[in-house]
C-alpha cells in the first residue's frame, strides 16, 4: 500500500509528462474533428487519431480506443468501431495517448456533420454543466464518491428539467458509471478506496447521459490535477464549448 500512496500523489515530473500526453491527444482529437464526414466508418475517423498521436512520436494507446456513432455511443465499453457514421448522428471519442509511460484519457462528443441539432444541444449542455459543476467542487479532502454524488443531483436536475425523468432517482437508468478515477501510469490508476483527494492527484472528470431510445450518447471527459486551493483542468485547452466544436469543425 505504500507504493499505492505514493502513486496515488504526482511530483512535478509525472505531472509535466501526463500534460504532454493530454497535448498530443488534443492534436489526435483535432485531427479527427476536421476530418470526419458523413458516412465514413467509424474506424477511417479513428485513423486519423492513430496517424497524428504517431506523428508526434507516440507509439502507444493509454487503451483501445472507443470511437462510437449515434446509439454505438450508449453502449458504454464499445470498441468495435466498424459501424457507419450517420448525418445528423453523433460520435463520441474516448481515448488516449501514452507518453514515457503515462495516460491521457479524454472524452468529446461531436456531430458527425458539424451542426448540433436542438435535442443533441440539449443532453449536451447537461453533461457540460454537470463537468463543470464537479470541476468547481473538486479539492482537496473530497472524495470521489463526494464527487459522483454531486454528479448525479446536477445530471438528475437537467434531465428533470426537460422532462426526461420525473425524480432523481431514475437518472441511474441514463448514468450508470462513476464521475471519475485515477490517472498516471494506468488509465485506470491504482486508489485506494475512498481515499480523500490530495494535492498532487490526477483524477478524470466523466459525466455522460445515454439516452438509447434517442440514439444519443455523449460523455464529456477532462483530467484535473488537484491544487492547494481546488483543481485545474489540465485538457481545458481542448475544445469543448458548442460554438467552439462547430467552428473548428467548419
Amino acid at each position: 500500500s505504500q507504493i499505492v500512496s505514493l502513486r496515488m500523489i504526482k511530483n512535478e515530473d509525472e505531472i509535466k509528462t501526463i500534460k504532454k500526453a493530454i497535448s498530443i491527444t488534443k492534436e489526435g482529437i483535432i485531427s479527427m474533428a476536421k476530418n470526419i464526414k458523413p458516412n465514413m466508418k467509424e474506424y477511417e475517423v479513428e485513423s486519423y487519431f492513430d496517424f497524428e498521436i504517431k506523428r508526434l512520436g507516440v507509439s502507444a494507446h493509454a487503451f483501445n480506443t472507443i470511437c462510437a456513432a449515434g446509439k454505438n455511443a450508449t453502449v458504454l465499453h464499445y470498441e468495435d468501431n466498424n459501424q457507419d457514421c450517420t448525418d445528423g448522428d453523433l460520435i463520441l471519442f474516448d481515448l488516449g495517448a501514452e507518453y514515457n509511460y503515462y495516460c491521457s484519457d479524454i472524452s468529446r462528443t461531436i456531430p458527425i456533420n458539424g451542426k448540433f441539432t436542438e435535442l443533441q444541444k440539449q443532453i449536451y449542455s447537461i453533461v457540460l454543466n454537470c463537468m463543470k459543476e464537479v470541476e468547481k467542487a473538486a479539492k482537496p479532502g473530497i472524495t470521489l464518491r463526494d464527487l459522483n454524488d454531486i454528479a448525479k443531483k446536477s445530471l438528475s436536475k437537467g434531465c428533470i428539467d426537460i422532462g426526461l425523468i420525473s425524480k432523481e432517482e431514475e437518472i441511474e437508468k441514463y448514468y450508470f458509471h462513476s464521475i471519475g478515477h485515477s490517472l498516471g501510469l494506468d488509465t485506470h490508476d491504482v486508489w485506494i478506496s475512498d481515499s480523500k483527494l490530495e494535492v498532487g492527484s490526477v483524477i478524470t472528470n466523466e459525466p455522460g447521459l445515454y439516452i438509447e431510445e434517442e440514439g444519443i450518447g455523449i460523455r464529456l471527459e477532462d483530467d484535473l490535477l488537484i491544487t492547494d486551493f481546488g483543481c485545474t483542468n489540465l485538457s481545458n485547452d481542448i475544445p469543448i464549448e458548442i460554438e467552439d466544436i462547430e467552428n473548428l469543425m467548419r
